[in-house]
């Protein structure tokens, strides 16, 4: 019975022997790293062999010797040729090559989590700061073994048939099932999901407007869609409005009832009974609200990643990127802090598999513009590092809130217009949508 658990010393010998005796296909990547094993010696041993493999270079006692004198990595070169010669000799690997590679590294990342967990206690005892702060840089160290341990690197493409295939086989019974070709979250918005295909779970995906577009409540109806009609658990972070306002404004479009008379008080009974049903509608989903109010994008980070232990985040919306800090990167200018919370954002949807819906100010610079206010990408604003970012950058533009009475189309009344202007996997495109602000609530227009 091995006494350390933190070391498995008969797996590196096998792992070893086994490449000695039957060497490797091609430039094949194990995955190890020399620093992987746990004895000195079969470090130096490795280091030769993993240069071996990068140059194509078929594996055996004599190339592994000859690379170890080349490269002088022999500490005594006798009793190391000694001791190579009785690994290749004696070991007897019954296993495949992957079982000892498996091995070897989930060993290996014990041990760096061992050492990880002891810094942490270090840094828990002497770092200064918020305590959100330093336990954020913790859980994201922790986080760094866990996605090496997934990861492998640099892959040959062979490698991703079954994948590509159970893709394809999942787009095609989707299809057939009347899925309308959607793989991703459906917002239940048409435009928006014939667009995207659904909302992917690495996706960050930007919504600017104007004040009084409506982009709060457009991210609201997508919440309660995913929360509600695909059954997804939704993350709010609201750095603006409180939790009540939030609710109140999500009880309003699933009641369709006006939020006026829901503050004043002045409902009909038949208002009072749709509102009763949507309060245990909007009550008995899984919708998180966190209106903390200051957020950086550690605490972000962090909140998250704790949630995630115990639930499987299918959405996460943060209003409004802006109001977020980061005060590593603060010293930097606002520029540098904006452009770190962006990455962070991005980071945390692919870290956490599930689309990130962040909202965004605009540049006051577009009422300037005399004739066309329509968004473009450069009103938004820090828009380098934003727009870079994003996978998918949506704008709301509604012509009633620019143009006069009597210069407005009365069609364009009620209505808003999405313009998609950035799709990285998909095509631009603009749609309308009818808007009622009275009840917080966007409709796809009826065809």
């Amino acid at each position: 019975m091995n006494s350390n658990p933190l070391q498995e010393i008969e797996s590196e010998k096998n792992l070893i022997g086994y490449l000695l005796m039957r060497g490797v296909a091609g430039k094949e990547d194990l995955g190890l790293k020399p620093e992987d094993f746990y004895l000195e010696s079969h470090r130096r041993i490795y280091e030769a062999m993993d240069d071996l493999v990068q140059e194509g270079v078929a594996l055996d006692i004599v190339t592994v010797t000859n690379q170890m004198r080349e490269k002088r990595l022999f500490k005594d070169e006798s009793r190391d040729l000694e001791y190579i010669t009785s690994l290749y000799k004696d070991s007897v690997p019954y296993q495949p090559l992957d079982y000892y590679v498996k091995r070897v590294k989930r060993i290996s990342d014990r041990r760096k989590y061992v050492e990880t967990l002891n810094e942490a206690i270090d840094k828990v005892k002497t770092e200064p700061g918020e305590n959100d702060t330093v336990f954020s840089v913790i859980e994201q160290s922790l986080m760094d073994i866990s996605r090496q341990e997934r990861t492998k690197g640099l892959r040959i493409v062979r490698e991703d048939s079954n994948l590509l295939i159970d893709y394809i086989k999942t787009v095609v019974a989707n299809s057939q099932l009347g899925g309308g070709g959607i793989n991703g979250l459906k917002t239940h918005f048409t435009g928006l999901d014939q667009a995207t295909t659904g909302l992917k779970s690495h996706e960050l995906m930007i919504l600017a407007a104007r004040p009084g577009n409506g982009k709060t409540t457009f991210a609201l109806n997508i919440a309660a869609n995913a929360a509600l009609k695909e059954k997804k658990a939704v993350v709010i972070f609201s750095l603006e409005m409180s939790r009540l306002e939030l609710l109140l404004k999500l009880i309003s479009a699933d009641a369709r009832i006006d939020s006026y008379a829901l503050k004043a008080g002045t409902l009909t009974p038949a208002q009072m009974s749709q509102l009763k049903d949507s309060i245990g509608t909007i009550t008995s989903s899984k919708i998180y609200i966190d209106d903390s109010g200051y957020l950086t994008i550690q605490e972000f980070s962090a909140r998250l990643r704790q949630l995630r232990t115990t639930e499987e985040v299918g959405l996460v919306i943060v209003d409004y990127l802006q109001l977020m800090s980061d005060p590593k990167a603060a010293m930097g200018g606002r520029q540098q802090e904006v452009a770190n919370i962006s990455r962070g954002l991005k980071q945390m949807a692919r870290e956490i598999s599930c689309p990130v819906i962040a909202l965004s100010q605009m540049n006051r610079s577009i009422e300037n513009r005399s004739k066309d206010q329509r968004p473009q990408l450069s009103d938004l604003r820090e828009s380098g590092a934003i727009e870079q970012d994003a996978d998918i950058v949506c704008f709301i533009y509604r012509e009633e809130m620019v143009k006069p009475p009597e210069e407005l189309d009365p069609n364009k009344k009620g209505m808003a217009e999405i313009i998609i202007a950035k799709n990285r996997a998909g095509a631009t495109m603009d749609f309308p949508l009818m808007f009622n602000p009275k009840i917080s609530r966007f409709d796809n227009v009826p065809i």
